[in-house]
């Protein structure tokens, strides 16, 4: 694979655990890891200058670039890795890189949050955003469990997510647990359905099964389990997450205010999975 796996570095330890798992990934697909640190450009009299080779807010860019490069080095030797030092705003920047990446890691809080907060704005802006695959590292899981999380809602008319849940399971060996969660739309239409719901999860089964048809055959060799809930997916999910490596969903966010290009479901688990998260966008048409 040509396009190379980009990880946004900081100098935080979520940035660490984000290097050593876009390491593991790049060496898995075979492809370059390239380590992407961004600093605010000088601006004077507005106009935007770039920092001279001993200005220290670059040499300590450089540092932590150098730090990072060692990191993925010793830990997965086999991948190469090159690192680049850029001016302007880290969303911005990262957004832009990862129309040309496999995958795009992050941290999931940097040096500029509060300790109190399970996500910072840079996951949240880049996975909110970003095309393609966007995972957001929340330390490092001590025992590989082996199997992957993915959440399906059969109704989407493209599922770019469970295309990238077949290739990572494919990838690892591991296995793959679809994830579908269901619940009674309203009152007045729960006062005409008889007591038994029985027929409704059956058919939710099914329907999930058909959809899920295509990848089943592409892929026969990832062991697939399909599981189906009803109640909150977000729920569904962040329970499942407690036995995964990786927690995958979509992204419907229409919005036009920036936390409202993440949907509801991707935002709920970004902020309460046990494991890593990767929100998997549609990559532009071409066309």
């Amino acid at each position: 694979m040509s396009e190379p796996v980009i990880v946004g570095v900081d100098g935080s330890r979520a940035a660490l655990a984000a290097v050593l798992w876009a390491a593991d990934d790049a060496a898995r697909r075979g492809c370059d890891l390239r380590l992407v640190h961004v600093e605010e450009p000088l601006v004077f009299g507005g106009q935007v200058y770039e920092r001279s080779p001993d200005d220290p807010v670059r040499k300590e860019g450089e540092r932590l670039l150098a730090e990072a490069a060692a990191v993925a080095a010793d830990f997965r030797g086999n991948v190469h890795v090159s690192a680049e030092l850029l001016y302007g705003h880290i969303v911005e920047i990262l957004c832009a890189q990862a129309g040309e990446a496999a995958a795009t890691v992050v941290g999931s809080r940097g040096l500029g949050g509060f300790a109190g907060l399970l996500l910072g704005s840079v996951g949240l802006g880049v996975a909110g955003h970003a095309v393609g695959p966007v995972i957001v590292v929340r330390g490092t899981p001590a025992v590989v469990q082996g199997e992957l999380v993915a959440g399906l809602d059969p109704e989407d008319a493209v599922h770019p997510a469970i295309d990238y849940a077949f290739e990572e399971a494919q990838a690892r060996g591991a296995r793959l647990r679809i994830v579908h969660a269901w619940d009674l739309p309203s009152t007045s239409v729960v006062a005409r359905i008889p007591p038994g719901l029985d027929f409704i999860a059956q058919a939710r089964q099914g329907h999930v099964h058909d959809v899920l048809s295509p990848w089943l055959k592409r892929y026969p060799d990832v062991t697939v389990a399909e599981s189906v809930f009803r109640g909150n997916p977000i729920a569904a999910l962040c329970e499942t997450s407690a036995r995964a490596d990786l927690v995958i969903v979509g992204s419907r966010g229409r919005g036009v205010i920036r936390s409202a290009m993440l949907g509801s479901v991707s935002h709920g688990v970004l902020q309460y999975a046990s494991c890593p998260v990767a929100v998997v966008r549609p990559r532009r048409s071409s066309s």
